[in-house]
């Protein structure tokens, strides 16, 4: 009987294995084979690669009219699979000639949209004759779309920059805008510039925004982090301090500047941002941390950027945090960072996480140092992270390191992405804004990327200076891979449960013979 026994288990730790090894082979594939020993290597896929870029700002049903500058875009996904993209824009036209906010939307159905303008024009009505700039996007579970930027146009809340939001169904098309960072209950007591701002959309669709304020208060006269919510039953709330004044402590003298906010499938709110205030950790630019339950209210600020274990190593500036959680309420965090290390003295991507369990992890470098090789020598800024329904998590930033892509001195910036998978770890770097099929065609910067993903499809955007049919102005640029592609290239979606499928079914014919044969 123990030696039966035995031989099932060799039998199934054998077909384990064999699965091991097929999927390590499969990752293999998917990280590319590649000379690293030339500095100027290839690191696209081999395996598979992202679409070739498409410009959605201008050229739409081959009409060339967006003459001026598209810059920072940002990029939603609604529950039926469309896209929708937001960015401003300098171009001309009815609504004058200030910077405006732009917006853009994909269904399969019928492609891109032209661009439109959502910052002026409600009712036919050009009254915005300010600068709207630096939109954030998000979208509920009915399909409505929120939009918040910067405005600098005056009005009764004074000549100070504030922060506009405006909405989109499809029964009532785009609302009129609304200031929501100044003028609750009528008193219009922000009188300095409200900045950067970030919005998120929790499970009861709760609207949740955030932004950099310089207004003074008790907390002081540095920047701080603001916070507003809306819900159609009360409205927007008062903006309140969130990143000073834990228990009426006012700490936090430094400036609290390049927030991002996400949040979890519990209702809680998660903030980070990058902090100036000196402390322990020494007088660079830290990411901090808090969070906001309906039973807790704010956290106090957490530094996630340094002194894990109460060990500060991290003596420069970290920058331009970025935020996501998956299915587990697992906290994801990722920001420019300055620090010197064995990935040499240039800025990368870090990363951290945190689990309930263990707390936050001790932050890594995820734009350089694959298997231990440093060849990423160049700046990497300006990340942007995004989890898909199966917790991979997928990071896209512009990088200006020298490759058959070009690059070197800011001259010819590219879109780099990594992803992570528990399997596999972190995958090896890949160029997704040029060089589709070794064709190395965008000769110009491509910046300040934006990514999503859906359970079909990983989706990048980026502002891009590269000249063509479109004009010589800096234009909005779109790729895509499919998730399932990936995934097969990953090796994580078949080989592995398909061969422990197998063990199991062998399991059952082993039981069954041996049954028969008490018979």
């Amino acid at each position: 009987m123990k030696k039966k026994l035995r031989t099932i288990f060799l039998i199934l730790l054998f077909i384990f294995n064999i699965s091991i090894m097929l999927n390590s082979f499969n990752l293999a594939i998917y990280k590319r084979d590649t000379d690293l020993s030339d500095t100027n290597f290839n690191i696209r896929t081999s395996g598979w690669d992202f679409a070739n870029a498409t410009v959605i700002s201008d050229g739409i049903q081959d009409i060339i009219w967006n003459h001026g500058i598209s810059r920072y875009p940002e990029i939603a996904i609604d529950n039926s699979g469309n896209l929708h993209v937001v960015w401003q824009d300098d171009t001309d036209g009815t609504w004058g000639s200030d910077m405006e906010i732009m917006y853009a939307s994909y269904t399969s159905a019928t492609g891109w949209s032209i661009a439109t303008v959502i910052s002026d024009g409600y009712m036919g009505e050009y009254w915005n004759d300010g600068y709207s700039g630096y939109p954030d996007i998000a979208i509920d579970s009915t399909g409505k779309v929120c939009v918040v930027w910067i405005d600098y146009t005056e009005g009764i809340w004074g000549s100070d920059m504030e922060i506009m939001y405006a909405s989109y169904t499809s029964a009532t098309g785009w609302s009129n805008i609304t200031i929501i960072s100044d003028g609750y209950m009528g008193d219009y007591w922000n009188d300095d510039d409200s900045i950067q701002p970030a919005i998120t959309i929790d499970n009861n669709n709760k609207i949740h925004v955030i932004w950099i304020d310089n207004t003074d208060g008790i907390w002081g006269w540095d920047w701080e982090v603001f916070y507003t919510s809306y819900t159609s039953a009360t409205g927007w709330s008062n903006a309140t301090v969130i990143s000073d004044g834990y228990n009426n402590m006012y700490w936090n003298d430094g400036a609290s500047i390049h927030c991002a906010i996400a949040s979890d499938n519990d209702g809680v709110i998660h903030v980070v941002w990058e902090d100036e205030t000196n402390g322990i950790w020494g007088t660079d630019n830290e990411i901090f941390h808090t969070s906001y339950s309906t039973s807790t209210d704010w956290s106090n600020a957490t530094l996630i950027s340094d002194g894990h274990n109460n060990i500060y190593w991290n003596n420069m500036d970290s920058s331009y945090p970025d935020i996501a959680i998956d299915s587990s309420n697992d906290i994801h965090v990722v920001w420019d960072d300055n620090t010197d290390g064995v990935w040499g003295t240039d800025e990368e991507i870090m990363y951290t996480s945190y689990k309930s369990a263990s707390g936050w992890s001790i932050p890594n470098v995820i734009s350089d140092g694959f298997n231990d090789i440093y060849w990423n020598n160049g700046e990497s800024i300006s990340a942007s992270i995004a989890i898909d329904p199966n917790d991979i998590i997928h990071v896209v930033w512009e990088d200006d390191t020298v490759g058959v892509w070009g690059g070197g001195d800011f001259t010819d910036e590219e879109i780099m992405y990594v992803n992570y998978t528990d399997v596999a770890g972190w995958s090896r770097v890949t160029v997704i804004s040029d060089g589709l099929n070794n064709t190395y065609w965008n000769d110009h910067m491509s910046r300040n990327p934006s990514i999503i993903a859906d359970t079909d499809n990983i989706h990048a955007v980026w502002q891009d200076e590269t000249n063509g049919v479109w004009g010589i102005d800096e234009e909005i640029m779109y790729t895509s891979i499919s998730i399932h592609k990936a995934e097969d290239g990953n090796g994580i979606s078949f080989g592995f449960f398909s061969l422990l499928l197998t063990s199991i079914t062998i399991l059952g014919l082993i039981i069954y013979i041996k049954k028969k044969s008490k018979l």
